[in-house]
């Protein structure tokens, strides 16, 4: 069978057309990669933009869970002052964990004083 077919080439019986069917092969080939290359090339833009979004909403989630915290501690110091330990524990998540400050530190930091507790060394009065 071998010989017959290197017969066949040889003689050029067949040999434009076993060309053109291995051009078709190739060129076959080559435009599913091409298709695989553009579909690979989109999927990463897709998973770049994904992770932008996954970001913003991780930011957002951030300020939301900061922002839900601040009005517990708030409330915490407000009706329940005499709970220390609730409110030192919201308090060391707010300020360490979540990185909270804004007006919240001059309230704590009275509350502290008040109670007449140290000041926690994950809390800076000075901010």
């Amino acid at each position: 069978m071998r010989e017959t077919i290197i017969v066949a080439l040889a003689s050029g019986v067949f040999s434009g057309g076993f060309l053109a069917f291995i051009q078709f092969l190739i060129t076959r080939h080559d435009n599913k990669s091409d298709k695989r290359d553009g579909i690979q090339a989109e999927l990463s833009l897709v998973k770049s933009e994904l992770e932008l979004i996954k970001k913003e909403i991780d930011k957002k989630f951030r300020k939301s869970e900061k922002d839900g915290l601040r009005m517990q501690l708030l409330f915490l110091i407000r009706e329940s002052p005499g709970e220390k330990q609730e409110i030192m524990t919201v308090g060391e998540h707010y300020f360490k964990v979540l990185k909270g400050d804004w007006y919240m530190t001059s309230i704590f930091n009275k509350w502290l004083k008040k109670y007449d507790i140290a000041e926690p060394d994950w809390f800076d009065s000075k901010e």
